[in-house]
């Protein structure tokens, strides 16, 4: 194995300074600039993302678990969650309050900055199987896309249908339950146009797949900041602690010391 000299290693720290000093420096100029201070703010300031001045109007179908880190995910300057879609109470009232177990499942409420869930009702319309659910929602034309956090084997049709309704999509990981599924999506995204005759965007929420870490891992490795590479391993772990996210969630009403 060969060994760097130090002139090597003087070359490598260089470009390891100048690299990583250039897109931290940029990179912070432009969030202090923005007053970017939030996670979701820090990755909209990241892609180059400007505050739009009608954000895009969006329908959560399943507030489930997932559902729920979604909506928190959402940054108001560029998302307004219109409506929800679920057929259980319980789901419903966390899309609302969010739960105890994990500062990513905030809540509609605290996301959006209502005072009380009367007060998000008036700008949250929600689907169950009493109004129509779904097949409703898809109908609300004020609806730009639709956010789906279902059960994976519902991922396809559903996602079929908002696309054939003019809706924008986004999918939970898997895209679907087989390959001829994610080719009939794909095609449908290519061939269809939006509500107002603008070209259907279809994309699926991989793990980390938007993250800026993995974003500027990947950019400086195209700079060539690490040399020639041959081989890359990389291993993650959430790190998941016992009762960090239980499956014994919190009981309506957000009591912490009650659990199901």
């Amino acid at each position: 194995m060969r060994t760097l000299s130090a002139e090597d290693k003087a070359v490598g720290q260089d470009n390891y300074h100048e690299a990583v000093g250039f897109t931290r420096r940029e990179f912070l100029q432009g969030v202090i600039a923005a007053g970017a201070v939030s996670g979701a703010g820090l990755g909209a300031m990241y892609f180059g993302y400007e505050k739009f001045a009608n954000p895009v109007r969006v329908g959560v179908v399943g507030t489930g678990d997932e559902g729920n880190v979604l909506i928190g995910g959402c940054t108001p300057e560029y998302v307004q969650v219109t409506a929800i879609a679920d057929i259980r109470p319980y789901s419903v009232y966390r899309a609302f309050h969010g739960d105890w177990t994990t500062p990513t499942r905030p809540g509609l409420i605290k996301q959006y900055k209502y005072t009380n869930e009367e007060e998000a009702r008036k700008s949250v319309k929600v689907y169950d199987a009493s109004n129509g659910g779904i097949d409703a929602m898809l109908k609300d034309d004020s609806i730009e896309a639709i956010i789906i956090a279902l059960p994976l084997h519902l991922h396809a049709p559903i996602a079929i249908k908002a696309m054939m309704a003019g809706k924008h999509v986004l999918t939970e990981k898997l895209m679907a339950h087989n390959v001829a599924q994610c080719k009939v999506m794909a095609r449908l995204s290519k061939e269809l146009k939006s509500s107002s005759g603008q070209p259907l965007h279809l994309a699926t929420g991989h793990q980390r797949h938007y993250s800026v870490l993995y974003d500027n891992a990947v950019h400086l490795l195209r700079w060539g900041m690490l040399g020639q590479l041959h081989h890359i391993r990389a291993q993650w772990h959430r790190g998941n602690l016992p009762g960090n996210d239980s499956w014994q969630p919190p009981l309506v009403g957000g009591d912490p010391d009650s659990k199901v």
